[in-house]
Parts: C-alpha cells; sequence; structure tokens
C-alpha cells in the first residue's frame, strides 16, 4: 500500500537526520506521565544509537471518530510542540481513513515499513494496534522477529495505584480536580489563547479580566475559580481565572477569563497562555453585583494566602546536555533572568582536574583529603562563574582541552561524584529563591526531582563550531570527531552516564537566538510543577 498518500512526517528540530529510527505508535493526548515514560525512552534508545526518533500519531479526526471524544488535553498544535520540547526528531501523522483504520496489524506494521526505516518499536505493556485493536504486545514481538526490528516494553506508570489515562484525567479536570490532573499530567493544565475585548463587566465592577479566545478543541475544565499563572510574552504573573457562563449576568457562551495580579497593560490581541493551579469554588449565581464583588474578594484572598505560601518554596532547574551544546550560555541567562542562583557543575569537575593535574594527585583519597582541606568556592557575578581553590580564583586556567581530561577522568571516580553532588545539594541551604544547576547530569543525580529539567542539544556542525571558538581552535574537522568520540564516552560511563532526564524537556539549541529558547523554556517553567 502506498503509504505517502496517507502519511505526513515532520522534523521538528534541527539536529542532524540519521539513518534509522525508533518510533512509538499513539494518540498520545495529553502527553501525560505515562506517556512521557515512554517517550522518554525512545529518546534515550536513539540517543544511545544514533537514531533518529519518531512518533507516529493521528489526527485528531482519530479519537472524534474511533473513541467519540469531542474536545483534547492538547490541541494538535500544542501535541506537536509538546513532542518536540520531549525530545522526538520526527512526528509522523497519520489521518482518520478507511484504508488506516482497516488495516490488520502485521499490514500496519508493513505499510510503516514500508516508509520508515526502523530499527525498534517502543510501547507501553498495554499497548493495542491494527483493525479492531486486534494486535497487542505479543503480536508486537512475533512481527518484530519476522521483519527484524527490535521491541522495548515500556512498564506503565501508575498515579495513586491507577493506571494513567487520558480519558481518567479528562474526567478529573471536569469535576474540578485539577490538584490530581496535574500530577498525573505531570504538568500544570493550561490553556492558550489571543485575548479579545469583551463586554468589561469586570471593570465596571472593579475587578479587570481578560478574555480569552481559546481553541474549541481544547477541553475547558469544570466551571468556576481557579488560583493560576499567566505567561504575558516572557513574564510571569498570579492570576485567579475564571471559567462559567457568568450566570449573574444571564450569560450563554463559556469564558475563561483571568483577573491578573499586579498587572494592568493594554493585552487585546495578545497571545497569553493560562496554566491552573488549584480549584477555588464552583461557579455561582448571585442575587445582587454587590454580594458577587464581596466573594470575589474572598476568592482573591484565599488566592493570595496560597501565593504567600509557595513563595517560599525554593524553585530548581536543571540543565543537562551534550558538549558544545550551548547549555552553559543557556543556564546562565535564564539563572540572570529569573533572579535565580546558579551553579556551573562541569566547572566544578573542572577545578577537580586542575587540582588533580597541579598537585599531582592520583588516587580518590588524595583527592578527597585535598577537597576537604581545600574547599572548591564559587559565585555568580557580571554573567561568569568564578571557581576558587584556597582564596586562588582559577577560573580562566580550567576552560582548557587539557583539563577537560582531567575532568573526565575525575567524574568516573565514585567517592569524588559523591562529593561534589553532595556539595551541591548542600549549596541549596543558602540559596534564596532559585537554582539553576548546569552539567551534563545535573537532572539526571544531582536534583533528579527538580521542578524543570532541560537537556540542550544541538546540531553537531553548530557544536564543533562553538567548541573551537572556545578552544581557539581552527580545525572544525578534529574538533566535530572529538566531539562524537566524547558523546560516545559520556553515553557509556559506567557511572552516571550522559541521558535525558526521566520527564524532562528538550531544548534545541542549533540556530534558535536565545531569547526565543528563554520563552519557550519560560512557558515550561510556567506548567512546572
Amino acid at each position: 500500500m502506498e503509504l505517502s498518500k496517507y502519511i505526513k512526517k515532520v522534523k521538528l528540530n534541527k539536529l542532524e537526520a540519521k539513518e534509522k529510527f525508533v518510533i512509538t505508535i499513539g494518540v498520545f493526548d495529553g502527553l501525560h506521565l505515562g506517556h512521557s515514560s515512554i517517550v522518554d525512552e525512545l529518546v534515550n534508545n536513539a540517543l544511545l544509537n544514533g537514531f533518529n526518533s519518531g512518533v507516529i500519531t493521528f489526527e485528531n479526526a482519530f479519537s472524534q471518530n474511533l473513541k467519540k471524544i469531542s474536545s483534547f488535553l492538547l490541541t494538535y498544535d500544542e501535541k506537536i510542540n509538546l513532542l518536540s520540547l520531549k525530545g522526538v526528531d520526527y512526528s509522523i501523522i497519520l489521518p482518520f481513513s478507511k484504508e488506516i483504520k482497516n488495516l490488520s496489524s502485521e499490514d500496519f506494521i508493513k505499510v510503516l515499513l514500508n516508509t520508515i526505516p526502523i530499527s525498534c518499536i517502543c510501547v507501553g505493556s498495554n499497548f493495542f494496534f491494527g483493525k479492531d485493536r486486534m494486535g497487542n504486545i505479543n503480536t508486537l514481538l512475533s512481527l518484530g522477529e519476522k521483519y527484524n526490528f527490535n521491541v522495548k516494553i515500556v512498564p506503565l506508570e501508575k498515579g495513586n495505584s491507577d493506571i494513567i489515562s487520558s480519558s481518567h484525567i479528562r474526567n478529573l479536570l471536569l469535576n474540578g480536580e485539577i490538584n490530581m490532573a496535574n500530577d498525573l499530567l505531570g504538568y500544570k493544565y493550561f490553556i492558550n489563547g489571543v485575548v479579545e475585548k469583551g463586554d468589561n463587566l469586570g471593570s465596571k465592577i472593579g475587578f479587570p479580566t481578560v478574555n480569552v479566545k481559546y481553541n474549541k478543541e481544547k477541553l475547558i475544565p469544570k466551571a468556576g475559580i481557579y488560583k493560576g499563572k499567566v505567561k504575558i510574552k516572557k513574564n510571569i504573573y498570579n492570576a485567579a481565572i475564571y471559567i462559567g457562563k457568568r450566570p449573574t449576568f444571564h450569560g450563554k457562551e463559556l469564558r475563561v477569563e483571568a483577573y491578573i495580579i499586579d498587572f494592568s497593560d493594554y493585552l487585546y490581541g495578545e497571545e497569553i497562555e493560562i496554566a491552573l493551579e488549584d480549584y477555588i469554588r464552583p461557579d455561582q449565581k448571585f442575587d445582587s453585583i454587590e454580594a458577587l464583588k464581596r466573594q470575589i474578594q474572598k476568592d482573591l484572598q484565599a488566592i493570595e494566602d496560597k501565593i504567600k505560601k509557595e513563595e517560599n518554596n525554593i524553585k530548581i532547574i536543571t540543565i543537562d546536555g551534550t558538549a558544545g551544546s550551548g547549555k552553559t550560555t543557556i543556564a546562565k541567562f535564564i539563572a540572570e533572568k529569573l533572579k535565580f542562583d546558579y551553579i556551573d557543575s562541569g566547572a566544578l569537575y573542572r577545578a577537580v582536574g586542575f587540582i588533580t593535574k597541579e598537585k599531582n594527585l592520583s588516587t580518590e583519597e588524595e583527592i578527597i583529603g585535598f577537597l576537604y582541606q581545600n574547599p572548591i568556592k564559587f559565585n555568580f557575578e557580571d554573567k561568569i562563574f568564578r571557581v576558587y581553590i584556597s582564596d586562588r580564583e582559577i577560573t580562566s586556567m580550567i576552560r582548557t582541552e587539557e583539563i577537560g581530561k582531567y575532568a573526565s577522568i575525575v567524574g568516573r571516580m565514585p567517592r569524588v561524584r559523591e562529593f561534589l553532588t553532595s556539595y551541591q545539594r548542600e549549596f541549596l541551604r543558602k540559596v534564596k529563591k532559585g537554582l539553576v544547576l548546569e552539567g551534563r547530569d545535573s537532572g539526571t543525580v544531582v536534583f533528579p526531582n527538580a521542578n524543570l529539567k532541560l537537556f540542550v542539544n544541538a546540531n553537531i556542525d553548530i557544536r564543533a563550531q562553538r567548541r573551537a571558538r572556545d578552544l581557539s581552535e581552527r580545525d572544525i574537522e578534529r574538533i566535530k570527531k572529538y566531539i562524537i568520540e566524547r558523546d560516545k564516552q559520556d553515553m557509556n560511563r559506567d557511572i552516571a552516564p550522559l541521558r535525558f532526564p526521566n520527564h524532562g524537556y528538550f531544548i534545541d539549541n542549533s540556530e534558535s537566538p536565545l531569547e526565543e529558547i528563554y520563552d519557550k523554556i519560560i512557558s515550561l517553567y510556567l506548567k512546572a510543577l
């Protein structure tokens, strides 16, 4: 069967294309924690083997017709964007058609194999496929043996002992159980839209709101008042969110409105993003405008109380990634913008590498003993992460290829790694607002439970050019070979190998301007739990 008339293949990043594919298949509405586990496995498998990662999914008409779903946790555009941010290289989209719908399990796989050079298929243990869902994981394993592709079965994620499913999350949202829904999604449920002109009823009663024109495919949660946050351009504000038909004013149309705290600028025509955090109360009709105003004051007080409590929570953003990906530049930029503390984890390892070389230390015992007597000190000022040993600044001395090799050696020493990991965690006691931790394994090892975990990568040509500038090297091809070999070493280390962090997000730093990357990260930060 000619697949070209059915399939739409979209490249989601600017990384170099590979020869073969690791794929997964599914609707993936919501990209919840269960989906995320499968996608993380997919992306890591592709990373380790030098393959493309691809998600074969379906147009929303598939669910609308077969599963009788009228609205979605993610619109089509939101899902594609989130797949990209999960590190997927290609989105492969199949339409809802009789030809696709009626394919047997084997014919469905054959159609894919005739178009995509598949090396491995990653699926959850409850995977079904083909006409009438007749195929399961045993069918897939048999087809893998027959057609020479590997199959990776990913255990299902559970939330409060129940299997996580999109339908369960939909029901939670429709019942106003936003906290539980957010826990299962792995991010705060969000609504995107353009601010449009309303009838100014909010302004007339002293509580001006922005009226959000949302995509009608998006599932809108239970009517009521929510505590939430709003992203406007590159800034985040606390807000009271109203969902409902305004029964006090005899409204008929479902509205999504936001009263943005400490904000008063003109917003008509602006795209904004709303994240829902807490359900405050149901929508209700009031006997008078004064009664409504009194209730709004109570709602805002309840929201303000919650805001004060959360202000004491330290937020952690980790940034893992490959050598030469530009993750340090991104990390510093985020730290400055958010006024967070910052640690360059790689610089600490380089500092230990420098010590090892300068002091001619050869064993872990010698290195650990020296560090106890001469602790590493550091600070972040004027966009520079400065490192000191015995009050002697060594910042400019550790950025060489030779010291990088020593850092790689000490990075494979378990006790040194344990020491530096504890050292970075201990620093959290001094942090006032938040911490950006940048390093190759900052989200997989040091802070695996960080609020937001990012993985930065870039096209190999771009990485080589950056590395060459850092090292004042003119031979780009030599640097490229060095980076490729470094990646292999980092990915195959016995201790803390390079991996995409669980439930993390991917940042493609190949060509995008820093401000554009920051905008993506702030959108993720808005939704970070």
